[in-house]
């Protein structure tokens, strides 16, 4: 309620994304409404194979919300594999806590600082490879670092599409840049994934649809609360000079799960606040004119 006052969002990471997607958006409106604030679902999805499907769903309470003027949202990245630490989706000797139904091979150790072996290997590679069941090997990654990072391969593709069309998603990474080993390849994919495989090859989005879930969306998202943001996500008098050219035919993501750091090619030239970073397709070393984008007071 607080938020309410001072023009807030709630942005929630909801409760579960498996078989308890449904009631974790019935909570977030319900929660949105009782405090008088607008609703951000972060990452919508449907993890786990018994919630496949779910989406469809989910998006229709949206819409129903939408309806009836409540304010809401979601946000996504465009892969079929999420990313978080271990100790959220092993608990009590089981691989689930709220992301739904896991499998070992469903898990892949993505960074580690005590251990680096082990990054790009499953929770069932490690097991074999410990003599030990997948659970057991989970025990030893943890108990050796806590807060080793795990990549989830938990969606389906065509729930990935189905959330991604909507006119109510925008489009994010969620990634965490900072992690060495083997991350999530939405750290340097997630963009020119959407523009190249689904909407140059697949035709899921027109390219002005998914610009604007890229820039313009989360900017008006954002404005009422960090004044800054009117100045982002449009090109226009005024607004500052945050410009990405790509080339259509060309754009593409290379990063994959096996090689995630890998740049995108076809984006040839990225400007922050007029300054090129990125000339010729190619990031210039030592330039960071980027600063960060902050809540008024």
């Amino acid at each position: 309620r607080p938020l309410a006052a001072r023009r807030g969002l709630y942005c929630t990471h909801m409760r579960d994304e498996g078989t308890g997607l449904l009631d974790s958006v019935r909570e977030a409106l319900a929660i949105g409404t009782g405090a008088g604030v607008p609703v951000q679902i972060s990452h919508h999805k449907a993890s786990g194979r018994t919630a496949w499907g779910l989406v469809r769903e989910s998006l229709k309470l949206i819409e129903a919300a939408q309806r009836r003027g409540q304010q809401v949202q979601a946000d996504q990245y465009p892969y079929t594999a999420g990313s978080t630490i271990l100790s959220a989706v092993y608990r009590d000797g089981k691989l689930r806590g709220v992301i739904g139904d896991l499998k070992a091979e469903d898990v892949v150790i993505a960074s580690t600082a005590s251990h680096p072996a082990w990054e790009g290997r499953s929770l069932a590679q490690l097991g074999t490879e410990m003599r030990c069941t997948p659970e057991q090997a989970a025990e030893r990654v943890l108990a050796a670092d806590s807060g080793v990072t795990v990549i989830l391969h938990a969606m389906s593709e065509e729930d990935v599409r189905t959330v991604m069309r909507h006119p109510s998603t925008m489009i994010g990474s969620d990634g965490i840049p900072s992690l060495p080993g083997k991350p999530h390849p939405r750290l340097w994919g997630t963009f020119a994934r959407v523009l190249g495989l689904h909407v140059r090859e697949r035709g899921l989005l027109s390219l002005p649809d998914a610009i604007k879930k890229m820039t313009l969306m989360p900017a008006l998202r954002l404005e009422a609360r960090v004044p800054i943001m009117v100045k982002k996500g449009r090109l226009q008098v005024g607004a500052d000079a945050d410009i990405t050219l790509f080339d259509p035919v060309h754009v593409k993501d290379l990063a994959t799960y096996e090689k995630p750091a890998v740049y995108a090619e076809g984006v040839r030239y990225v400007l922050v606040g007029g300054v090129l970073i990125v000339r010729d397709g190619k990031p210039v070393a030592g330039v960071t004119p980027g600063q960060a984008v902050r809540a008024a007071h």
